[in-house]
């Protein structure tokens, strides 16, 4: 009597368990939607005469040349401002001073350094526009002691605006 309570109530323990919890499997099925990134915006900048037309295209990159100095025009996917202009100059943003203004509404970011090239002593100029999408990036690098470019720097950077 004793072997059939104890089969009895193992086989009510078992039944019991098996009635308890029934696992459940769920699957989810969302469907990402990834913002479709807007098309860059024209850049237009107003050269200096005697730039040699791009010398080098490569993506969002022109690089032009002149006697004495190099224009380069590119355009990076925005968000890393500190990534930039690393890229644009070879400096952390925190070892530069970066003046923040605006131009047409556009947060405008301008910069200077100063580097050693091959051909000696070099100071460069950046600006960055950034329209939430894109960095749009105008850099001048030219030699310290360049004497035959008598250009005026202020008025290819004033002209550099998207359209």
């Amino acid at each position: 009597m004793k072997i059939s309570c104890f089969v009895l109530a193992l086989i009510v323990i078992l039944a019991l368990t098996a009635c308890g919890r029934q696992e459940t499997l769920e699957t989810v099925a969302d469907e990402i939607v990834q913002p479709v990134m807007a098309q860059p915006r024209e850049v237009e900048v107003r050269l200096p005469q005697g730039a040699v037309a791009p010398v080098l295209e490569n993506g969002g990159a022109q690089l032009y040349m002149g006697a004495d100095y190099e224009i380069m025009v590119e355009t990076y996917t925005s968000g890393d401002l500190d990534a930039t202009i690393k890229n644009l100059t070879g400096y952390d943003e925190e070892d530069l001073t970066v003046l923040e203004t605006e131009r047409d509404g556009i947060p405008c970011y301008d910069f200077v350094w100063a580097t050693t090239g091959e051909r000696g002593p070099q100071l460069g100029r950046g600006v960055i526009l950034d329209d939430g999408d894109y960095h749009y990036c105008l850099s001048v690098l030219r030699d310290a002691d360049g004497e035959e470019s008598q250009i005026v720097w202020s008025d290819v950077f004033d002209s550099f605006t998207l359209s």
